[in-house]
């Protein structure tokens, strides 16, 4: 095993003070330039760099901005490759808890947690915004309307179309990251893209514009950061709590442009969860009303991706009459294989900062956060199976049964037995499944998904994707494809407009 330059634990102390040694602009810039040249996350521990992780190095920048002083020594590779050290080596509650399963079950949901969110696809996630919330139809007069998110939603909330938004944080993540100038590696500066190839945005047509929306929402200051910083925090779990510079990657007042210490970051923006954080601000007039509506989109959504399946047949929620004065709803789909029928609940929440902190009292609060879909599949199960109930006839009920409940961010190993013991008792099998798992699983091809399901349940497995190696799959999903496609930058190139060049050229024609 590899040794740290300092033995575990490390104290927080330590690791500020070694940190703070230097001068927050040498080392928020060596950062930055390093974070650029990585490769991707799943590839840093193949390559040796498994210190440098995304998180590590978005701490350090954070602590730097934050608390460090201007005029101290400047900071080389190796300082930084120390700090990152210490970083790995940070003291952890696992040091204190006793002995025992629930001390490492614990410490994985930190670190799973923790790691996880920065190994995601950027291209599922960024087509999965604008494929839910642009291109997923919600009924003007569904019995649940939506509140919000309206048409005009995204020039309200974000001073742009979603997918000029989404377009912005791929062009600064590509000039931050595939500069040929070493000095400019981890920087975005406007005037490094040309005014006359603004027309591959739906709306911005100048620089103006687009700084406009980077201010009101990419960009932080090193004064933000010095006040966002925690003066009262649990040293032992203060990194895996929220930085800041998740929320605003971008650091301005910086001479050259705009510094991008962690360039993964500017992506995170523009997924499902930073829009979830954006228009779900409390602060904000949107508030609940936002998040709410992301979850009625996201329920159809998923109906999008189960009607890619070519031999199942997808039925959504039904209402069911229980006696003349009751009605009950089912779960949200029932799919109906040709030997199989798996009960799909949809829920958009996510696990919650005390949940990923992985404290003491983290099963409980899974088992909270999942009693009502857990209980929902029961209900439908035993509807299926009483019979009688004329609404449900179009579901058979003498084939073998299996659940889902699909969320919209990953629960870290919740499928495992020493978190399943917490959670409710089902009746049959339940898996829960995030929704990047589901856009794969339903691509499969040359069998059934009922097979790759099976496989799964028997076998116990702690993600479903762990399934995927036995069995074939499309190249793409065709509703992420047409999310992609719709993003600048990630479209194929559009020609220019004839007026456009005619006006560049000062010509009247």
């Amino acid at each position: 095993m590899r040794r740290t330059l300092s033995p575990y634990p490390v104290p927080e102390n330590q690791y500020f003070e070694r940190v703070l040694r230097h001068d927050p602009n040498s080392l928020t810039q060596l950062i930055a330039a390093t974070s650029a040249g990585l490769p991707p996350v799943r590839d840093l521990g193949s390559k040796g760099l498994g210190l440098y992780t995304p998180g590590a190095l978005l701490d350090a920048a954070w602590v730097s901005l934050a608390r460090g002083r201007d005029g101290r020594p400047p900071a080389t590779s190796a300082d930084l490759l120390e700090i990152l050290d210490l970083y790995l080596a940070l003291d952890d509650p696992v040091t204190r808890d006793p002995e025992g399963m629930e001390r490492w079950t614990g410490y994985l949901q930190r670190t799973a947690h923790h790691q996880g969110p920065w190994q995601d696809d950027a291209y599922a996630q960024l087509s999965r915004s604008i494929a839910m919330l642009d291109q997923t139809p919600y009924p003007d007069d569904a019995d649940n309307p939506l509140e919000v998110i309206l048409p005009g939603w995204d020039q309200e909330l974000l001073g742009c179309s979603l997918a000029d938004y989404l377009g912005i944080a791929q062009l600064v993540w590509a000039c931050a990251t595939d500069q040929p100038n070493p000095r400019r590696r981890g920087r975005f500066a406007l005037d490094w893209y040309p005014v006359e190839d603004y027309d591959q945005f739906d709306g911005l047509r100048s620089p103006a514009q687009v700084k406009a929306v980077l201010n009101r929402h990419f960009v932080t200051t090193k004064n933000r950061l010095r006040a966002a910083f925690p003066a009262d925090s649990d040293p032992l779990v203060r990194r895996y709590t929220h930085n800041p510079l998740r929320s605003r990657p971008l650091v301005g007042g910086v001479p050259g442009g705009y510094l991008v210490p962690v360039p993964a970051a500017v992506l995170g923006k523009a997924t499902p969860l930073g829009l979830y954080y954006t228009g779900g601000d409390n602060r904000s007039v949107w508030g609940n009303g936002f998040t709410n509506d992301l979850g009625k989109l996201f329920e159809r959504y998923v109906g999008r991706q189960l009607d890619l399946l070519p031999d199942a047949e997808i039925h959504p929620e039904i209402l069911v009459e229980i006696s003349k004065k009751e009605n009950t709803k089912t779960i949200d789909f029932f799919v109906v294989f040709p030997d199989l029928v798996l009960l799909v609940e949809v829920k958009s929440f996510r696990p919650s900062e005390r949940l990923r902190l992985g404290g003491p009292d983290f099963t409980t609060l899974l088992a909270n956060q999942f009693e009502k879909p857990f209980k929902q599949i029961n209900k439908s199960v035993r509807l299926l199976r009483d019979g009688g109930h004329q609404e449900l006839a179009g579901i058979p009920a003498d084939r073998p049964m299996l659940g889902m409940v699909v969320t919209m961010e990953p629960f870290h190993q919740i499928n495992t037995p020493a978190h399943r013991v917490a959670l409710p008792a089902t009746e049959i099998p339940v898996m829960v499944t995030s929704i990047g798992e589901l856009e794969d699983a339903v691509t499969i091809t040359g069998t059934s998904l009922a097979d790759l399901l099976r496989a799964a349940y028997d076998a116990e497995v702690v993600y479903l994707r762990q399934q995927f190696p036995r069995y074939e799959f499309l190249e793409h999903n065709a509703v992420l494809e047409q999310g992609w496609s719709a993003i600048p930058f990630a479209r194929p190139r559009r020609p220019r407009a004839q007026d456009d060049r005619v006006a560049e050229s000062g010509s009247t024609g």
